[in-house]
């Protein structure tokens, strides 16, 4: 097998992400994982070499520059970026799809610091629609977030996470469609991190595990690129005065860590 095929096989990129993620939890200080007897007696027992499943080399498709290569470049980024953009227009792969519309993300597409993936779009002209698009008091209050650590709203790439406008809470099904194209565009645009507001964008981005609680303060990784989850700014305007000063104190600590992480990044 060719040297990049080598590279570019699922086997050879899941067991790359798998080596990240644990050096993840190495660095910050995790020493063991726990494991279910039943799982690691099924791990270690011995298979035989019949039964071991054949798993295809991926198709050689067309492929935007790798991040950093000499053929990367944000003329080169923008126009990857559009194609599949023109892929995502394409999907039908859920009841949201029947809508001509197709939300996409704004901002710096070529390696920003931060990239901000936004839960559940509201269409509407109501405060809560408004505010789940981030505009107004939700825009404002954005700002003022990312603001406090350094980073203005024209260092962010902000991306919804649903490509189709959604009324009300996204079903799984939709979720699930939108998964690949929010992975494939968040890979291309390779920010330093990655923010997730809220538990809708969590899901979107990690469908399993423990990042699909949309705890927030929470760290995962896409691939190599650490992300972590926030209170969406829409659910500190909804929340009652006795909530809303204990859910920015978790955001404040987030944010925090966030620039921790992204000033000690090489």
């Amino acid at each position: 097998m060719p040297a990049s095929d080598q590279t570019e096989h699922p086997f050879v990129q899941a067991l790359d992400e798998t080596i990240a993620a644990l050096t993840f939890l190495r660095e910050g200080g995790v020493k063991t994982l726990p494991v279910e007897p039943e799982a690691w007696r099924a791990f270690t027992a011995p298979t035989p070499a019949q039964a071991m499943p054949h798993v295809p080399p991926p198709a050689q498709a067309a492929r935007p520059p790798a991040a950093g290569s000499p053929a990367d470049t944000p003329e080169a980024r923008a126009a990857a970026l559009a194609a599949l953009r023109a892929q995502t227009a394409a999907c039908r792969g859920c009841a949201l799809a029947a809508g001509e519309s197709r939300l996409t993300g704004t901002g710096p597409c070529y390696n920003p610091a931060v990239a901000v993936v936004n839960g559940a779009q509201l269409p509407g002209d109501d405060p809560i629609a408004i505010g789940s698009r981030l505009e107004g008091e939700a825009g404002a209050l954005l700002d003022k977030m990312f603001g406090a650590i350094g980073l203005p709203r024209a260092s962010l790439y902000l991306t919804p996470a649903l490509k189709c406008p959604a009324a009300g809470r996204p079903t799984a099904t939709a979720l699930r469609a939108c998964a690949a194209h929010l992975r494939a565009e968040l890979t291309l645009v390779n920010p330093r991190a990655i923010v997730l507001l809220g538990p809708v964008a969590a899901r979107a981005l990690h469908p399993t595990g423990v990042a699909a609680t949309g705890k927030v303060g929470q760290w995962s990784l896409l691939g190599r690129i650490p992300t972590i989850t926030l209170h969406h700014p829409m659910r500190l305007l909804l929340a009652g005065e006795s909530l809303a000063d204990p859910l920015k104190r978790e955001n404040w600590a987030a944010l925090k860590a966030l620039q921790a992480r992204l000033r000690n990044a090489p």
